[in-house]
């Protein structure tokens, strides 16, 4: 956990600029990552006990997507409607069980990742299917969703893979860091 307002604010000002990295296109392109908004969260749910950090992520997230959808031309496309609220309810789900993730080993964070992972993909894609996109088409929705999963699903794994290994590193490096990951 991060406990100055030095630290805290280097540390939300770099998870800032990774979402920024990653989100302002959503696909790998030669200026931005695949999306890692998730498991950024994720991760300041470990780092972080106030809730503050975590608004200041989801205001992040809105204003770079305003942002991409208006300076990209896509007019058809808006942030009001409830598919992008639905969305957007996945980042503090992800917040919330990293939360409760006590015991910082391999199985509980995998295991923990895993429902992070395919419940903000079900809540994501599954409302944006429903409450957007397609209304009336129940067998497409299983077709939209598989055809997503595996793109999805492998991103966020790598990333939380990179999560775990960074820091695992990090308290191997900093008895510190181990003594407030271990404790929460």
């Amino acid at each position: 956990m991060v406990n100055n307002n030095l630290s805290s604010t280097l540390v939300i000002s770099a998870m800032l600029f990774l979402i920024i990295l990653t989100r302002i296109s959503h696909e790998l392109t030669s200026f931005a990552l695949p999306d890692a908004s998730l498991i950024i969260v994720f991760a300041a749910g470990l780092l972080f006990r106030d809730i503050k950090y975590l608004i200041t992520l989801v205001i992040g997230i809105i204003f770079l997507d305003n942002f991409a959808i208006y300076s990209n031309g896509y007019n058809e496309l808006s942030l009001f409607n409830i598919s992008y609220v639905m969305h957007l309810a996945v980042y503090p789900m992800s917040w919330w069980f990293a939360q409760k993730l006590k015991l910082f080993d391999l199985l509980n964070f995998s295991t923990i990742i895993l429902v992070v992972i395919f419940l903000s993909f079900s809540i994501s894609y599954g409302s944006y299917f429903y409450l957007y996109d397609n209304p009336t088409n129940a067998l497409g929705l299983l077709s939209y969703l598989l055809n997503n999963f595996t793109s999805y699903f492998l991103i966020n794994g790598c990333y939380a893979a990179l999560l775990y290994i960074i820091l695992k590193l990090n308290t191997k490096l900093s008895p510190l860091t181990t003594e407030t990951i271990t404790s929460k």
